[in-house]
């Protein structure tokens, strides 16, 4: 049972925690084991297949927010769109570094990591401007309270390999840190309730359906589809107890009501502590 304190409600806010953009350049060396979270292949496989989608998901984030930068007037936020671009390329960067290393593993990670952006390119061009953006917004709900949870949970983090778990949790501080930023443009500009919560229910199926995929296929190239064992201890890790996940449920649920805003959850005590163990001089 985590010792941390779990997130807050707090009255609606387009202010959003200090966005700071952190250039980490990790280095993933080879001695790495394969199955880096907790030597478990199933919460490893299903870490791949989030990570293989966040080189050209992170340029789709990017694309559709600058879209509409210069329809904002509000200087702070434009402040906070150039601080959101940054950390977002910079995530693309160490993530492919990442797929990189499974590659060298063995898996289809750069492939995998292609598809994404053949899909995501075709997507971008067929769809309108304020379509892109309300997606972009679900988008960094869903990676809001993802990150949310494992900060929430620090004995999640900890099960990752000390190599690698500075990239989860770099990557969680900085999706909380800019959670509300596609969120407050799509606001300022589109404001189409409607269009938001029919897009978030499509983004559900679609999220849930491809990372379900991607990771039953890593789990049958790596010969532990059936695994019985490791998927029963990742299942309850996310599901079960602590419930990583299940306890987010509201925070995702949250997001259809008309008064919804993103900084309703703080993580502030939280990520403080997660900067101080794992990010050092870096944080």
């Amino acid at each position: 049972m985590s010792t941390v304190a779990p997130a807050r409600q707090a009255p609606d806010t387009s202010a959003s925690p200090g966005i700071k953009v952190r250039r980490m350049n990790f280095e993933f060396g080879d001695d790495i084991p394969e199955f880096w979270f907790g030597g478990n292949p199933f919460l490893t496989a299903l870490h791949v297949s989030l990570s293989v989608s966040f080189p050209a998901g992170e340029r789709y984030f990017i694309d559709s927010v600058r879209q509409y930068e210069t329809e904002v007037d509000d200087p702070e936020l434009k402040e906070r769109i150039r601080a959101f671009i940054g950390q977002e390329a910079n995530h693309r960067r160490e993530h492919t570094a990442l797929n990189e290393l499974m590659d060298r593993k063995g898996y289809p990670a750069t492939a995998m990591e292609q598809f994404v952006a053949d899909r995501i390119a075709w997507l971008q061009k067929n769809s309108k401007p304020e379509e892109n953006l309300a997606r972009t917004a679900a988008l960094e709900h869903f990676t809001a309270i993802m990150a949310g949870a494992f900060l929430d949970h620090p004995e999640a983090l900890q099960k990752i390999h000390p190599a690698l778990a500075p990239l989860w949790a770099w990557h969680a501080i900085e999706e909380v840190e800019h959670r509300s930023v596609a969120f407050d443009v799509y606001r300022a500009t589109v404001n189409d309730e409607a269009l938001r919560r029919r897009t978030m229910r499509k983004v559900t199926l679609f999220f849930l359906l491809v990372n379900t995929v991607r990771t039953l296929k890593l789990l049958r190239l790596s010969g532990n589809l059936w695994n019985v064992k490791s998927w029963a201890k990742g299942v309850n890790l996310l599901w079960g107890r602590p419930g990583v996940f299940r306890r987010i449920i509201p925070r995702y649920l949250a997001y259809y009501r008309r008064d919804f805003h993103p900084s309703r959850y703080h993580h502030d005590a939280e990520i403080e502590e997660i900067k101080r163990r794992y990010l050092g001089d870096r944080a």
